[in-house]
């Protein structure tokens, strides 16, 4: 049987290089990975054949230009043949000769027109396949009745498609036009007018119309003013950036949107795309992101893999992380970016590295009122947004979240709470150290009480919930309980009282907030058994009564 080769020769090299857009950035990416190289000066020309003939075999199959590629990311894609009618021209041509002779016996010149059909959406091989193939079925296919000639014809295509060869036809037009797209990059270095609106360095495609098939988002072309140039090509973007674009399914993650993550450095955007690309290479498969539901989720659990793997929270200093959440099909376009800021980016990573089962805890805490360790996994996959995660990413505070106050314990331990303090809240170390010297005079007076005391003034601290003299009091109380112990010191001077009130943040009703959940902590990770002993006697009491 004939091969079809088709093969990078003869052409200008092309540079390629990072943009900051999600969608190229990603393909160059997929090829990076495809290629097993870090950097894009590295590829070769081998390399990108490479990575077009990994593409061109996972995207002629249904699985992916049908349900994938078409009905989530690029509808009707004529360059990666995202597009249910791409078999459209073989069942005409095959119906039309079909209806011609009124069977599989085909003159001179119907096989002739059908080959000519065939060449011209596919190439001359399929058209020599599909006549071979039909030769050898027409003896079988000799006692059906062709009464019904429509009918006929129908199941002869359904037969015809389902052969191996119109996949490996579809596959081979894919392949040749990115190859096309290839040569067309490698032309186009001069900045002409008008310039790529992506990265600027090349002069915008002109053989293609630019729109949402062959760039998601970008609209259906149908309504020109919806480009802000009303642009009859569409969009004004290069070949370069075109042909990194179709590479950015290999390392999306299909949840029930279509998750893009970019990253910077670069090094990093490679690292969280990796697991794409495995899923891509095991199953032939878009990456089911592990069964996550939710793009934030899937992140966060996608940090403390990488971080528990190597070692080193650091990797995530400096770092930058944005999310794109999208679907763009022909019934909507609809695009969700979620920024991941650097400081929680790298309080997850060290809370994965030096406390996970203490950050589970919390986490956990976001979808129920009581940790529940056993089921997180379970629990994070699912499409229940978590609070703590929404609190992180909207700048709020997380702090209540590290102890739980029905159970008076801690969820996590005190070096992971002031990692937070000191990277997301940005509390100085010497802070942290005087409110935890505060905490520890509170625990060493309040250890000294009479049980019902030492109770009453417990609940006093955790119920200061309206306002700063509720806070305020609880202290003056406290103090008061001390004078009368056989403790040398006071509680604090009042300069202290009043830097543990007001010193912390410029909003007032925010800093007390914060010293009383530190305080509270402490309490709890130091008299945890203390106050659960007090409690099961308070209940055996009762029920005595009772």
């Amino acid at each position: 049987m004939r091969k079809v080769e088709t093969k990078i020769q003869d052409m200008d090299t092309v540079t390629f290089y990072w943009t900051g857009h999600p969608f190229v950035d990603a393909g160059l990416a997929a090829i990076l990975l495809i290629a097993g190289k870090n950097k894009p000066e590295e590829l070769n020309e081998k390399d990108i054949e490479r990575a077009i003939d990994f593409a061109s075999k996972l995207y002629a199959t249904k699985k992916w230009s049908s349900s994938f590629l078409h009905g989530m990311m690029m509808p009707n894609n004529g360059i990666i043949l995202a597009n249910p009618g791409t078999v459209g021209p073989i069942s005409a041509a095959i119906k039309n000769a079909i209806k011609q002779e009124k069977s599989l016996r085909f003159s001179e010149s119907t096989k002739k027109d059908l080959t000519k059909r065939i060449s011209k959406n596919f190439d001359s091989l399929l058209a020599d396949e599909i006549l071979k193939f039909l030769k050898s079925v027409s003896e079988n296919l000799s006692n059906v009745q062709t009464t019904n000639i429509e009918k006929f014809a129908e199941k002869v295509v359904k037969m015809v498609l389902s052969q191996s060869f119109v996949t490996e036809a579809i596959q081979r037009k894919i392949k040749n036009n990115l190859l096309n797209l290839f040569r067309d990059a490698s032309k186009s270095n001069s900045l002409d007018k008008p310039s790529c609106i992506i990265c600027g360095k090349r002069r915008a495609y002109a053989k293609k119309e630019v729109y949402r098939a062959i760039v998601p988002l970008l609209g259906s072309g149908d309504v020109l003013n919806y480009f802000h140039s009303a642009n009859p090509h569409g969009a004004d973007i290069c070949a370069h950036c075109i042909f990194l674009t179709q590479f950015m399914p290999l390392v999306s993650y299909r949840l029930p949107r279509v998750l893009v993550i970019h990253a910077y450095p670069y090094e990093l955007m490679l690292e969280l795309s990796k697991e794409a690309l495995a899923d891509v290479r095991k199953n032939r498969l878009a990456s089911q992101a592990k069964g996550f539901k939710r793009p934030e989720n899937f992140l966060f659990h996608l940090v403390g893999e990488i971080t528990r793997k190597i070692e080193r929270d650091e990797f995530w200093e400096n770092s930058s992380v944005t999310l794109y959440y999208f679907i763009c099909n022909n019934q909507n376009q609809v695009l969700d970016v979620i920024h991941i800021p650097t400081q929680v980016l790298r309080f997850v990573a060290y809370a994965n590295r030096v406390d996970q089962m203490g950050w589970k805890c919390i986490v956990s805490m976001g979808w129920k009122e009581s940790p529940d360790v056993v089921n997180f996994e379970k629990l994070e996959r699912e499409k229940r947004r978590n609070m703590i995660y929404s609190r992180l990413l909207n700048n709020e505070s997380i702090l209540p979240y590290f102890y739980n106050p029905k159970e008076r314990k801690v969820n996590a331990k005190w070096n992971l709470l002031a990692f937070y303090c000191k990277e997301v809240l940005g509390l100085e170390k010497e802070s942290l150290e005087f409110i935890r010297d505060i905490g520890d005079r509170i625990v060493e007076t309040l250890e000294r009480l009479p049980t019902n005391k030492m109770r009453r003034r417990v609940r006093e601290i955790e119920t200061a919930e309206k306002n700063i003299n509720q806070f305020a009091e609880f202290f003056i109380r406290l103090e008061k309980d001390r004078q009368e112990l056989p403790l040398k010191t006071p509680l604090m001077s009042f300069d202290e009282f009043a830097r543990i009130l007001t010193a912390y943040g410029e909003d007032l009703n925010i800093s007390w907030r914060i010293v009383k959940n530190l305080l509270l902590f402490r309490i709890y990770e130091k008299l945890h058994d203390k106050l659960i002993e007090i409690e099961k006697e308070e209940e055996e009491i009762e029920e005595s009564i009772e």
